[in-house]
């Protein structure tokens, strides 16, 4: 009776020893497939036709080439000469500039203002400013009021309000 006592023992405990190398694979095996659905959830940080706004954006090709090409069109566009938006970059960017961050580049001051400023003349919704300017949606709307309270600080001398 003893002999088949440890008999039973040595193969229960086999059967244990397989059954816990399983449960380690299966448990292997579930972590991956977790790993795996969480990295297909992941939230983007900048979508790859925003990320194109440096070689693609109206910026870049749009209002650059009306600058050097036709100055009445660009002042259609942002309502004043190169000249006069330059001046304006040169009083608000250093009120309106952010510092990069190791997930995305920041916007620059040049493209705020010239959203901002492409919004004031034209009326555009903040859904066309994105597509035009590549930028999101999200970062215009928190953006403008900032651009706007800039350019006031920077012109209070010049603006006149009758009481």
């Amino acid at each position: 009776m003893s002999s088949l006592r440890t008999k039973w023992r040595r193969q229960r405990l086999a059967l244990k020893k397989c059954l816990t190398r399983v449960y380690y694979v299966l448990l292997d095996e579930v972590s991956d497939m977790i790993e795996e659905e969480q990295s297909r959830k992941k939230r983007l940080w900048v979508r790859d036709w925003i990320g194109r706004r440096d070689s693609r954006g109206a910026s870049t090709l749009l209002l650059k080439e009306l600058a050097a090409e036709d100055v009445n069109e660009y002042k259609m566009c942002l309502r004043m000469t190169p000249e006069k938006f330059d001046t304006l970059l040169g009083m608000v960017a250093h009120k309106i500039e952010r510092q990069n961050t190791q997930m995305r580049d920041a916007i620059s001051p040049r493209l705020m203002l010239e959203v901002t400023l492409h919004f004031m003349a034209t009326g555009n919704s903040y859904r066309t400013l994105q597509y035009f300017f590549r930028v999101s949606k999200s970062s215009i709307s928190n953006f403008i009021p900032e651009v706007c309270d800039a350019i006031y600080d920077s012109l209070r001398e010049f603006i006149k309000v009758s009481k």
